[in-house]
């Protein structure tokens, strides 16, 4: 008889796992956690799909994806969640894209304001919200709504991660080009001078994105005609590529003009030509490889 019980026992347990429903009231831990992960999986796997048509540009069908993750969100973890808050950003995203300002403003503020409630006003991801919205700003030319939402977006990563944290790239880049949009080089020279220390302490000075920090300095320089202090950033930039890409990588084409265009506000017509001609040559070899 005692065997028996034991029979019984076990096959109890195995039922447990394999039946969708439990017999114990309320559930069992294991079978809630179970239920759980599920829900989040199903959520996880929506958004990787928007993503995926994202980035083959479909973006009629990813918005579609994209509010079912919203609704599936909502429905598995409550209208208050991070989860929500996500796929409400994730959906901006795509009105941004599509140019439907109106919806994707809307969309931006509903997940910062979850986002606040939810995590906190000083979490890292209220200022990819912050960040978010203030790019929508700079898109259409709103710089005095835009300014402050780029500059609490650094305070908080500055608070929380650090002065030399390289989550500050996104809204201090951005913050620059709306600086340079309005003429304000000044400005937008500082910023960049701390993307480039940024990037020296986290990357190294060899690295693309240190190359690219001193290019959008440069470029800056150009536009306030100081080409002196313009032509060595360029042409660092150019070393920098070469070395990490390639000699006649599609990439090098912008640097190359850059170059050149500064040779002729200096008044070197023939060094100008070498960087053009160079850069016409690598546009040829693409157009070759198509």
């Amino acid at each position: 008889m005692k065997n028996v019980f034991c029979r019984v026992v076990a096959l109890t347990a195995i039922l447990c796992v394999l039946l969708t429903g439990c017999a114990q009231k309320p559930p069992c831990i294991k079978c809630e956690a179970q239920g759980a992960a599920k829900k989040e999986a199903a959520w996880k796997s929506l958004n990787y799909k928007v993503v995926e048509l994202f980035q083959k540009g479909q973006y009629a069908e990813a918005t579609k994806q994209a509010k079912e993750a919203v609704t599936t969100a909502e429905k598995y973890f409550g209208k208050e969640h991070a989860y929500v808050a996500t796929s409400l950003n994730n959906l901006a995203e795509l009105y941004r894209v599509q140019k439907q300002y109106k919806e994707a403003e809307s969309s931006y503020k509903k997940s910062l304001t979850m986002r606040e409630k939810v995590l906190g006003k000083d979490h890292p991801d209220v200022s990819l919200s912050l960040n978010n919205l203030a790019t929508l700003y700079l898109l259409e030319s709103d710089y005095a709504k835009a300014e402050p939402l780029y500059k609490q977006a650094q305070k908080i990563i500055e608070d929380k991660l650090g002065k030399d944290s390289a989550s500050l790239e996104a809204p201090l880049g951005n913050l620059a080009e709306l600086y340079k949009k309005q003429g304000k080089y000044f400005e937008a020279e500082t910023v960049y001078k701390k993307i480039i220390n940024i990037n020296e302490k986290t990357r190294g000075k060899e690295h693309p994105l240190y190359a690219k920090a001193q290019n959008d300095l440069a470029a800056v320089y150009f536009l306030e005609g100081k080409y002196r202090e313009a032509k060595p950033l360029f042409e660092s930039t150019l070393t920098i590529l070469e070395k990490q890409l390639d000699k006649n990588h599609p990439d090098l084409v912008v640097i190359l003009e850059n170059i050149a265009e500064v040779y002729k506000k200096t008044g070197d017509e023939n060094k100008a030509k070498s960087f053009i001609d160079r850069a016409n040559a690598i546009r040829s070899g693409i157009a070759a490889k198509h």
